[in-house]
């Protein structure tokens, strides 16, 4: 149990922390594309998950969810956003107050999945609020995550997130969150038997 709060308390301080290091360039193939955003894989999704703000919300929190050593679909998550999607971290650092990170989807999906799959990562809505004008939407979604389905809240959030509709389907094009430690995360795990 120790572990997985390390674990889940890492992965906010690596969301808040600097940005990552970039990818090494990979080896020459002999076909180089000129856009490095078109060799990505993203898989193809259904209107169920795409087709209003509403699915498409439902479908992040679906995806990135899952219990410890379970392999996210890094497919279907990167399939959500615009390929031009931003993600920004609003936080506060303890001595130095409040910044945010800003980031692409590629330097979040670099080392957040890995994060969840380590240590077990539920992320349940538990509000929805949508605005929405002709082609583009604001959802307004707060938030719990637990490490595990039916474990406590170990931080509570809001997401904040900006959609458009292309003619055929809602994306991602910009996420916005920020997470409070719960008094559960703050809490003296008990002390193993002896």
């Amino acid at each position: 149990m120790i572990r997985a709060l390390l674990c889940l308390s890492a992965l906010t301080l690596a969301a808040q922390g600097p940005p990552p290091l970039p990818l090494p360039a990979p080896a020459p193939s002999g076909k180089v594309s000129s856009n490095p955003l078109k060799e990505v894989v993203r898989a193809d999704l259904a209107p169920t998950e795409v087709g209003t703000p509403e699915a498409l919300t439902e479908s992040l929190y679906a995806f990135i969810s899952g219990p410890k050593d379970q392999k996210r679909n890094v497919e279907k998550i990167r399939a959500l956003f615009h390929l031009q999607a931003r993600i920004m971290v609003a936080a506060r650092h303890p001595e130095k107050g409040p910044f945010l990170r800003p980031m692409d989807l590629e330097s979040f999906l670099s080392f957040a999945p890995a994060q969840w799959e380590q240590t077990g990562f539920f992320e349940r809505g538990t509000g929805l609020t949508v605005q929405k004008q002709d082609g583009l939407a604001q959802v307004w979604s707060p938030y719990e995550i637990r490490l595990a389905a039916d474990g406590p809240a170990m931080f509570t959030g809001i997401n904040a997130i900006q959609c458009a509709w292309d003619g055929k389907r809602w994306w991602i094009t910009h996420l916005e969150f920020q997470s409070t430690p719960t008094a559960a995360l703050q809490a003296k795990p008990p002390e193993p038997a002896k």
